[in-house]
């Protein structure tokens, strides 16, 4: 049987009424179930729960994208979150403007290294202003739905993800999803002050109720990870955890960090995989 959580904003009053009925189908059905019919209306439900849900990969690309970009296309995202990558509005590269098209946001100071977010046709991005200038920081609303901040953090790295909260604390809240490389880790904390080290900057987050979803789902503590996302100098005995989604409770539904083996030869950071 399936028991939804919640119900998908983008489902239309038809698809709640069967789902509706199905419920209704198991209550007055116990004994006598007809497991053809039950079969059909399952497929049918999951197939909509596939088609109402967003899929998204945050990935730092080490550069270059636009001979990079084919490769991340595979996972046939609907939303690329993409660090170090270059301004489509500048390149000579013909295959990487048409990837972009016309539905992405990017920004940074160098035409060849920035952070981009890049949307399907059929999704709604609209730019959200913030308070200061933060120029590796982009924030979207997505389909109306919720709120997306994409990250690159640069030095002074996780101190500067908290002068942008601490100036727009406001708009964090359960319903953003925050992710990006954001170049920090617990295991740094001896690198800044106290009041803007790793360990601070998880409170802050989950004080508006944001949690990092990989903590979340594998019960490990910060700093103790069992699975990296940034190998230093793409060398497997140099990792580290510094790539993450932090999320409302139960806004992401799948999360997945994709194989070391395949991407470490493609860039020092592995590709983060989620559904919202």
């Amino acid at each position: 049987m399936i028991k939804l959580d919640y119900i998908p904003d983008s489902w239309t009053k038809d698809q709640m009424k069967i789902y509706e009925i199905y419920l209704e189908y198991f209550a007055d059905n116990r004994d006598g179930v007809d497991l053809q019919a039950v079969e059909e209306l399952e497929k049918m439900l999951a197939r909509w729960l596939e088609e109402s849900q967003t899929k998204i990969v945050s990935w730092n690309c080490n550069g270059k994208f636009r001979e990079k970009f084919k490769e991340i296309l595979e996972e046939d995202a609907d939303i690329y979150v993409i660090q170090e990558c270059e301004n489509p509005a500048e390149s000579i590269d013909e295959d990487y403007r048409e990837f972009a098209g016309d539905n992405y946001i990017w920004t940074g100071h160098l035409h060849y290294k920035g952070l981009g977010i890049f949307a399907k046709e059929d999704i709604e991005l609209e730019k959200i202003e913030y308070d200061g200038v933060f120029e590796h920081f982009i924030l979207v609303r997505v389909n109306d739905s919720f709120n997306l901040l994409g990250v690159w953090a640069m030095p002074k790295y996780v101190e500067m993800i908290h002068d942008f909260f601490d100036a727009n604390e406001e708009l964090f809240c359960e319903n953003m999803v925050m992710c990006g490389d954001f170049n920090s880790s617990v295991v740094f904390n001896y690198h800044h002050p106290k009041a803007k080290n790793h360990t601070e900057l998880n409170r802050k987050l989950e004080s508006k109720n944001l949690f990092s979803v990989y903590h979340d789902l594998t019960g490990d503590k910060q700093g103790s990870e069992k699975s990296m996302t940034f190998y230093q100098a793409r060398h497997l005995n140099n990792p580290f955890h510094m790539d993450y989604v932090y999320a409302g409770e139960n806004l992401v539904k799948e999360f997945e960090i994709l194989d070391h083996y395949k991407w470490i030869t493609v860039s020092d950071h592995l590709p983060l995989v989620f559904k919202i």
